[in-house]
């Protein structure tokens, strides 16, 4: 009778199980040296070998000539618990005898004394499925069993299971099954069954299988159904996994803000009657990828794939990326019929910043046009950028905003008779790298005796105001701040109903933060807010960064 893989090549001895050995090394020691507890708790995830060990543990404890711990495999006992011809080895599903008669009936069995083996090995598998009555029912006969039973629990939801179980057993934490290792033990398997793979195909498979053992020899028998060399493609194609090129060409269309091209991936998706929750996911894992090789300084990374994408993000824009894409599998867990629609959503808005308007957003979006700034690519005024702007990386603690040349500066508002605004005027930097030649500071000494200078750690004041103020914090970011001779704190606002959003409690908490950095103790009487005058007046770098903020801002994400 054919058997399958997983069945056909199970581990018989300790040495044979992979990825556990920080398990299997405690339980050889123990039975080599005669110390078996009379209760094992095995948890851990789905096929990484929980089964396996009990049964190894059942033969080890009976086998007439153990070898360093583990079963010898040809004695009389081994052949017999192989066979499953004994009656002293038990194996019981809790999930469909989980009552609390199944219980009594086992612990009516437990006072008789082997028949052929030297122990009798209760196993259970998925004893959290057992009732609360069953628990009851099983605990005073678990913690005093026989000296001849050995109870061994398996579990794949350890919070299920009732503190006073947990109490009374050895507990053994079974590891997902390295990737590394799963290659290898299929690797294996391949050359025992003449079975044609490459070890890229093999690699898919222990990555899909996500630390599964089972399930990546599950997997590999499906592929190899049809007798023909397994590829990477052919194993894309049955499994139905989205390869790596088709992630890089999702992360490179959002790049792009290239929104007509990420939809259609998404249609290609539905199109072909694969699972878009299944997609999502290995979609959000590979942002995973992502963020991990960039905050690792993309140490050990080997995916070309996985380089290539990480290449146009910075961490700060992953993270804020993620955050979309982590929403969108919440609500397709809500309501898996509106998948397609969620990853629409998620997608268009990651392809377009401007279209979420929490504050996280428009942060980011400020930051963005900050790193312009301080990467210098913008000369003079209407200067097409000559740098490409790096991602929203909000880690920069210098934040300088924009001079104001002499010549479009205005005056101040009621002070017709004061000159323009005085300030700073650097040069354009020949590269971003290199630091630019400073001109001569400027400063203008009008008749009345006052001079503005702009405060140059404004928007660090809006950051941390934003967290406390969310209305506010737009009209905040757009708003230039100068600090003037006269002991007067000026903030010139875009629109009218930016200055009556400036109330008495909001000059003091902005006063408190210009103080926190570096700045003047203002008076909230000393905080002055005006709108500032139409027709250009006022025209400065950033002004020519935020027009063109619905072509580039994106492209940093």
């Amino acid at each position: 009778m054919y058997q399958a893989l997983y069945r056909k090549w199970r581990p018989r001895v300790f040495e044979d199980v992979v990825g556990q050995e920080h398990i299997t090394s405690i339980l050889r020691s123990e039975i080599e040296h005669g110390k078996l507890s009379h209760a094992y708790l095995f948890c851990g995830p789905r096929g990484t070998g929980k089964t396996t060990c009990a049964k190894i543990i059942a033969k080890a404890a009976n086998c007439l000539s153990p070898v360093d711990g583990s079963p010898c495999g040809e004695c009389e006992a081994c052949r017999a618990i192989d066979a499953a011809t004994t009656t002293d080895v038990v194996e019981m599903d809790a999930a469909s005898n989980n009552g609390v008669d199944s219980i009594r009936e086992l612990r009516e069995g437990v006072v008789y004394t082997p028949a052929d083996l030297k122990y009798r090995i209760y196993i259970i598998d998925e004893v959290h499925m057992l009732s609360i009555s069953a628990f009851n029912a099983l605990l005073k006969t678990l913690e005093e069993p026989p000296s001849h039973v050995i109870f061994i629990l398996a579990t794949t939801e350890l919070h299920k299971i009732p503190a006073t179980v947990l109490s009374r057993c050895q507990r053994f934490d079974f590891h997902r099954v390295d990737t590394d290792a799963i290659i290898g033990r299929l690797e294996t398997v391949c050359a025992g069954e003449g079975i044609a793979a490459t070890r890229d195909a093999l690699s898919l498979i222990a990555r899909l299988s996500q630390g599964g053992m089972r399930d990546s020899l599950n997997m590999l028998e499906y592929c190899a159904g049809d007798g023909d060399e397994i590829t990477v493609e052919k194993a894309e194609r049955l499994l139905g996994a989205s390869s790596g090129a088709l992630m890089a060409k999702l992360a490179e269309s959002i790049a792009d803000r290239d929104t007509a091209t990420a939809l259609s991936i998404i249609e290609e998706i539905f199109l072909s009657s694969r699972d878009i929750a299944v997609f999502w996911r290995e979609w959000i894992a590979f942002c995973r990828d992502m963020m991990i090789a960039l905050g690792t300084r993309m140490a050990g990374v080997r995916d070309v794939n996985l380089q290539a994408a990480c290449t146009r993000f910075t961490l700060a824009g992953i993270l804020y990326l993620l955050d979309i894409f982590m929403s969108a599998e919440s609500d397709m867990q809500r309501s898996p019929t509106n998948a397609r629609l969620y990853a629409e959503m998620a997608l268009i808005r990651a392809c377009d910043a401007s279209l979420s308007t929490d504050n996280e957003a428009l942060l980011a979006r400020i930051a963005a046009l900050e790193d312009k700034i301080a990467m210098g690519v913008f000369t003079t005024v209407a200067t097409t950028p000559t740098a490409p702007a790096r991602a929203l990386d909000t880690t920069r603690d210098d934040d300088v905003p924009p001079p104001i040349s002499e010549e479009d500066a205005p005056p101040i508002p009621g002070d017709e008779d004061l000159p323009p605004i005085a300030s700073e005027q650097a040069p354009a930097p020949t590269a971003p790298q290199t630091e630019a030649p400073k001109t001569e500071k400027k400063t203008a000494k009008p008749a009345g005796g006052k001079t503005l200078k702009s405060f140059k750690k404004w928007q660090e004041a809006v950051r941390r105001l934003a967290p406390t103020d969310g209305l506010f914090a737009p009209f905040l970011q757009g708003a230039y701040a100068y600090d003037g001779s006269d002991g007067i704190f000026y903030l010139f606002f875009d629109s009218k109903f930016g200055v009556t959003l400036l109330t008495d409690a909001r000059k003091q908490t902005i006063a408190a933060a210009v103080h926190a950095l570096g700045g003047k103790l203002y008076d909230i009487h000393s905080i002055v807010g005006t709108v500032r005058e139409d027709g250009g007046e006022i025209r400065e770098p950033i002004d020519d960064l935020l027009e063109m903020e619905e072509a580039e801002v994106c492209d940093s994400l």
